[in-house]
């Protein structure tokens, strides 16, 4: 093992683009869950943080920093575990649905996904504008 970590101290470059791949999955992923397309207790984002956690764990050998060691070690421990919960959850679920013969419990979902369905849902006649009046499809438009 101290090979490796030998072989990956002669080529700083490379350990730099790892870093730097890491901060790019932060931001992708940051940036998706702001803009709802992602759920931030999705499997996906999840993968993407554990991901982007170990790249900059990676880079840290050349430059050693504490606190940041810190983080990512954090980052993909309790990443890790939720991912692995999630798995465990899912195989209880399963048992007990087969065990029971009946339809599965509904996944909670998180408030962005519930405000998506519920916009998703609405008909063209009740989109509501900014200023709080009602604005149907038979109306004029507002000037």
């Amino acid at each position: 093992m101290s090979d490796f970590i030998a072989a990956l101290q002669q080529h700083p470059q490379i350990l730099q683009l790892i870093g730097v791949v890491g901060f790019s999955l932060y931001i992708t992923a940051f940036t998706l869950l702001q803009t709802g397309r992602i759920c931030g207790n999705s499997v996906g984002y999840t993968c993407f943080v554990v991901t982007a956690a170990s790249c900059v764990l990676i880079s840290l050998v050349t430059a050693f920093n504490l606190a940041a060691f810190l983080i990512q070690a954090s980052y993909v421990c309790l990443g890790l575990f939720g991912l692995s919960r999630r798995f465990v959850l899912r195989k209880m679920r399963q048992s007990k649905m087969r065990q029971s013969q009946s339809q599965p419990e509904p996944l909670r979902q998180s408030f962005a996904a519930m405000r998506r369905h519920a916009r998703d849902r609405r008909s063209p006649n009740q989109l509501v504008t900014q200023t709080g009046r009602r604005r149907g499809m038979s109306q004029a438009p507002l000037h």
